[in-house]
């Protein structure tokens, strides 16, 4: 089963928690020069598995940051961007056109910057500026280096008083994400496997991920992301209550095309009443059209717990369903071909 894994793709969902007992580490060694009181917004650009962090910052720190953070996806920065700001640049190859595009554009403004990356173009704009920098290892796809970047920024503006309730020692996280992590593997398990059997259930379908706002938001389009380059597959995300107010109409629609979905639902126990009501309504008018639902619970106590239970589950996921389609999980060739032909043009 494991031969279409020919870089070993897996070995890297395994190690997870090595990079967050990593991160700690790395944070200390790095050259972090920014001031904390002169900032009144923070400005995250990055693409793709660099930028995820960005947004699962603003999810986790929801209740406990002490300035707005916006993420910016794309060749520009915001005018907003000033002598206020700190412009966080993340790009793990550190060669992203869009994200070295926009930090160019945001050095208008006179921010203070915090670069993030395993080396390439970014680390050398960074040196030559003085700007704060944050080196992270090599050699793994972007979207598998989100332990890296996430906690490494965690550590950097936690320790600069950037948000409240900062936890330095995440021992008791790191056990939570080995135990979890064991029970993905099924090298490791000796029972069920809900990652496996749920990418099983998912053949053949186009998954339909929703997930909940503010503390959850970002786990659907995580899981959306991972199948489009782990799995090889077309998949979709939206959150609640924001679908109540627009897509949930889509379903209106033909019910032999809506016959290809599945819809998969990131939940919490402790959610809102309201939107543990709203989901049970929107399920009620899925359900109507013979879509499948399934519900995929958080574990954990700490929301940092819940939120990367959610995540990791997704990978594995993601995982198994590339092999069931008999994919290799690391290669990504549509985007190799598009950056090779962007190349070729100045």
């Amino acid at each position: 089963m494991y031969s279409i894994d020919k870089s070993n793709f897996k070995s890297m969902l395994i190690n997870f928690d090595k990079q967050i007992q990593e991160s700690s580490k790395i944070i200390k060694k790095s050259s972090l020069n920014f001031e904390p009181k002169k900032i009144t917004n923070i400005l995250y650009l990055g693409m793709g598995g660099s930028a995820i962090a960005g947004n699962l910052l603003y999810d986790t720190l929801f209740d406990y940051l002490k300035v707005p953070v916006d993420v910016v996806r794309g060749y520009l920065a915001p005018a907003y961007c000033s002598k206020q700001s700190l412009v966080i640049v993340s790009s793990y190859s550190g060669n992203t056109e869009e994200t070295l595009s926009a930090a160019e554009k945001a050095i208008t403004g006179k921010a203070q910057f915090l670069a993030v990356t395993s080396g390439g173009k970014l680390k050398e704009m960074a040196e030559a500026n003085q700007w704060s920098l944050i080196l992270i290892p090599e050699g793994f796809p972007p979207r598998q280096a989100l332990g890296y970047i996430y906690f490494t920024l965690y550590h950097a503006l936690g320790n600069a008083g950037l948000f409240t309730d900062y936890n330095s020692n995440l021992t008791g996280l790191i056990h939570f994400i080995q135990k979890l992590t064991a029970r993905c593997d099924q090298q490791q398990s000796d029972c069920n496997i809900l990652s496996r059997e749920l990418a099983k259930t998912l053949h053949g379908k186009i998954p339909l991920i929703y997930s909940a706002a503010p503390y959850l938001q970002t786990c659907a389009r995580r899981w959306q992301n991972q199948f489009h380059e782990n799995s090889k597959c077309m998949a979709f995300a939206n959150v609640l209550p924001e679908m109540n107010h627009n897509e949930i109409v889509g379903f209106e629609q033909d019910s032999t095309a809506l016959s290809h979905f599945i819809a998969i639902f990131l939940r919490d126990k402790e959610a809102h009443p309201r939107i543990d009501k709203r989901i049970e309504l929107t399920q009620k008018i899925i359900k109507k059209h013979g879509i499948e639902i399934v519900d995929i619970y958080t574990e954990g106590h700490t929301l940092l717990e819940k939120v990367f239970s959610l995540i990791l589950k997704g990978d594995w996921v993601s995982y198994y369903l590339a092999l069931s389609h008999k994919k290799d999980p690391i290669k990504i060739k549509n985007i190799d071909f598009l950056k090779s032909e962007l190349a070729k043009i100045q």
